[in-house]
């Protein structure tokens, strides 16, 4: 054993040159090869008494920034020391000294101490691993952010955002625990053995660097991914030019224009892209097969354990860390494959062998995830995801697909965001992504699913649209020559049509302003058919009497009651008649503040959805839009109820012809 005056002497000749600032001295005590072989053996005996007195006190922000060559001299003095303590002791000191670090210098010291540590570790205590990576993530999270990040915010302001200072702290803290894992993960793909088709799932180190690689893709990241949409709305001064488009734009479409954007983005992303693309290469490199993990998603989201501790079932007796949702939450695991499939950095070696409509459906459970997040961002992310394995189907999904409970929820989540959302932009991509995926299933399963969303949803703008997306679709079959598909004409044709499109929900008692959209949609819609179906190859003309007995004659008779009591009100109003507690003002008062708040323009005071009472002139204003909604969807009801009668008439003058002719040849 060493004797301890040597050990001694060392460290107080250390504190001595460190008062006397002759820091070369220093350097010279570890880095000269005579000097070296005689002092760094007695560093096992004081390198936590060197810690505890030199390092921990003098690594301080006062110290880095009022005495810089102290800072870097002591900053030295640790890495030697992480060579050389005790491996457990020193973990835990390191641990939190990570986690409260108050700055990027302090977090980069002792960053660089863990990588000593751990290369010294090895495979060995894969738990300590773990909790040592975790302590890293932890303080990443706990990085102050722009609020505005959370809230969801535009190009214009994306543009600009690595500019704040938040965000390059964020972005410095991110390439430091790059620079630190690199050697980490060399050392983890040249020691330990290749991947076999038995993988090993259980708590090990290359295991703990995958879950915290993944881990860090998770928010804050996850919230500088841009929405690198091509903005479809003119600029100040910006001349408009007609571009031809196609009528409707497929997902393939959107995932060019992403591409796009992301590549003229330039010094705008420079440091989010590089931080994301070396994430998702370390990932890569660490599982071997990038779409491993996608397979397991389903089994996690289909499957869950009954956790029963009094039986002990615990989540750990899985043997599979990669199902356990503090390892590996689902958020950051779609925020990697996003980065995998739509930032286009799948390797060139990945395996063909996975079916796009796989790859569709397990996939769909992480955008679900993400539409889920209440992160404007995320809910981006969620949706160019789900445009981009759309894009990859070379065939119809199959109506089998919708066994899986996923598309409920997916679809709930989506109709969330593209009904309510206060960013117009994301409803606008929502309402996008949620038109390619009906278009993204065959006949059968198209049918299926308008017919079970116009029968759940209550937003009354998605339900018009809905019902449009189903004339676009029988009109289509009407172009064909072919005979029209089941789900396009007869029973289901009537069913979709008196159960789902021409609802007048109270009958007459309905509000008509609250159901506009989607019965100026249902009257249009009837419109089509009188004009576009005169052969009756849908069946329409048979099911007609039942809708004017269900929809048209209710509708017209509430048309005319509810501009008699709108005008009468408004002649009340205009007399000086207080009208502040009425019910009617109330709900369209209410509706405006839904429509403020809907278009993000809401202030503190309106997050209830309720607006307080208002003036004459308010009222009269709010009663005179009323009234020319009223009057256009009366305009529109009672030309389609004229092309109604007209074209009916037109069909018994057809059908009357064969008739007369068989007739006067009888005669002669």
């Amino acid at each position: 054993m060493e004797p301890a005056s040597d050990a001694d002497n060392l460290l107080e000749l250390i504190k001595r040159l460190l008062l006397e600032q002759a820091y070369d001295g220093i350097k010279m005590l570890f880095q000269s090869p005579v000097e070296a072989e005689k002092n760094l053996r007695h560093m096992p005996a004081i390198s936590m008494d060197l810690y505890v007195d030199v390092c921990a006190p003098t690594l301080t922000d006062e110290t880095n920034v009022e005495n810089g060559p102290l800072f870097d001299c002591v900053n030295e003095l640790l890495k030697i020391v992480a060579e050389y303590a005790p491996l457990e002791q020193f973990m835990l000191e390191l641990m939190e000294k990570i986690e409260e670090s108050t700055s990027i210098a302090i977090f980069s010291a002792y960053l660089r101490a863990l990588q000593v540590v751990l290369l010294r570790q090895g495979s060995s205590k894969p738990q300590a691993i773990e909790w040592c990576l975790s302590s890293v993530v932890t303080r990443v999270r706990e990085l102050p952010l722009p609020d505005y990040l959370s809230e969801g915010y535009d190009q214009q302001q994306a543009q600009l955002l690595e500019q704040e200072h938040q965000i390059e702290d964020l972005m410095a803290h991110y390439i430091t625990i790059d620079l630190c894992y690199e050697p980490l993960l060399r050392d983890i793909l040249a020691k330990e053995q290749p991947i076999e088709i038995f993988r090993d799932c259980s708590l090990n180190r290359r295991n703990a660097f995958t879950c915290s690689l993944l881990q860090l893709m998770d928010k804050p990241l996850a919230l500088l991914e841009l929405c690198n949409e091509m903005n479809p709305y003119l600029r100040p001064g910006q001349i408009h030019t007609c571009r031809p488009r196609p009528r409707r734009r497929g997902p393939e479409h959107t995932q060019s224009d992403y591409l796009l954007a992301r590549t003229k983005a330039g010094r705008a992303q420079t440091y989010v892209q590089q931080v994301v693309q070396t994430l998702t290469q370390h990932i890569t490199r660490l599982i071997g097969d990038p779409y491993y993990l996608l397979g397991l998603v389903e089994q996690r989201t289909r499957w869950k354990r009954r956790l029963d501790a009094s039986k002990g079932v615990y989540e750990m007796s899985s043997h599979n860390i990669f199902l356990i949702d503090e390892k590996l939450p689902l958020p950051a695991l779609a925020m990697y494959y996003h980065a995998l499939f739509v930032g286009q950095l799948l390797p060139t070696t990945a395996p063909k062998i996975y079916a796009p409509l796989f790859l569709f459906e397990a996939s769909l459970y992480l955008v679900a995830v993400l539409l889920e997040q209440p992160e404007p961002p995320l809910q981006h992310c969620g949706l160019r995801l789900n445009d981009y394995m759309l894009s990859i189907q070379k065939e119809a999904v199959p109506q089998s697909s919708l066994d899986l409970e996923v598309h409920k929820r997916y679809c709930d989540a989506l109709c969330k965001i593209t009904g309510y959302s206060p960013q117009e932009q994301l409803r606008q991509k929502a309402l996008q992504t949620l038109n390619h995926y009906i278009m993204a299933f065959d006949d059968d399963a198209k049918y299926f699913v308008l017919r079970n969303l116009l029968a759940t949803l209550q937003h009354d703008g998605i339900l018009g649209y809905l019902g449009g997306i189903y004339k676009d679709l029988v009109a289509g079959a009407l172009q064909r020559q072919s005979a029209l598909p089941e789900v396009y004409s007869g029973v289901k044709f009537r069913s979709m049509l008196l159960k789902c499109v021409c609802v007048l929900p109270e009958d007459v008692k309905s509000d008509l302003l609250l159901h506009s959209t989607s019965l100026s949609n249902a009257i249009n819609i009837l419109r089509f058919f009188a004009r576009g179906d005169m052969e009756n190859r849908t069946g329409f003309w048979d099911v007609l009497p039942e809708i004017e007995e269900q929809l048209l004659h209710p509708l017209g008779k509430a048309l005319n009651f509810s501009l008699a009591h709108y005008r009468a009100y408004k002649e009340r109003v205009t007399n000086g008649q207080s009208a502040s507690d009425d019910e009617l003002m109330q709900k369209q008062l209410n509706m405006l503040a839904v429509n403020i708040s809907n278009s993000g323009m809401a202030g503190e005071g309106d997050a209830d959805g309720q607006l307080p009472d208002i003036g004459r002139e308010e009222k009269l204003e709010v009663l005179a839009g009323s009234i020319t909604g009223l009057e256009s969807l009366r305009n529109v009801y009672l030309r389609a109820c004229e092309i109604l009668e007209l074209n009916h008439n037109r069909r018994k003058e057809i059908q009357a012809k064969p008739v007369a002719m068989e007739l006067e040849q009888a005669q002669h």
